[in-house]
């Protein structure tokens, strides 16, 4: 807990620094219309198609498309996006509750430089489209050690991914 707080406390004192240390010009504060916009309207789109979860059966649960498909609209909107996700993850926002849960999840995630280029150049196409029976869509992923392996290097071999999500 104390080392939660701690390293809470020392993104949160380098954040006040390098905000500090960096000027902001009139083009930074200035949002893209046209970005916010599109931020706009993903979150709105999540906000009309999300259905809560039940405890039925939901074999080919098609939310997390819809998840995916407004972060990366939401990541290739840019800066323009935190204002409005910042204002929906408000408690008492107009949007539903799951929107309100959706909306800082996904600003935590875009707040990470490195994720949100990542899902800001995710291709949308390839998304769901590997099939049984069918080669692999190619995809790059980093290791524990931070070595980048591509699918693709591992053509004609069986491959298993295992997927450890850690908090650090």
């Amino acid at each position: 807990m104390l080392r939660r707080l701690y390293h809470g406390t020392l993104g949160l004192a380098l954040l006040v620094l390098l905000t500090a240390a960096t000027p902001a010009s009139a083009e930074d504060k200035k949002p893209d219309p046209d970005a916010e916009k599109a931020a706009r309207e993903a979150l709105a789109n999540f906000d009309k198609n999300w259905k809560d979860y039940t405890n039925e059966p939901n074999l080919g649960d098609p939310r997390w498309k819809l998840k995916m498909e407004v972060r990366v609209r939401l990541a290739q909107a840019g800066p323009a996006a935190f204002p409005l996700l910042e204002e929906a993850a408000k408690e008492g926002s107009k949007g539903s509750a799951s929107t309100r849960e959706f909306a800082d999840e996904t600003l935590g995630l875009l707040r990470k430089d490195e994720l949100r280029k990542a899902l800001a150049d995710y291709d949308l196409a390839q998304m769901d489209s590997a099939r049984v029976g069918k080669l692999a869509p190619d995809f790059a992923l980093k290791d524990a050690t931070g070595k980048t392996h591509r699918m693709s290097q591992f053509r004609d071999k069986i491959v298993v991914l295992t997927f450890i999500i850690f908090d650090t």
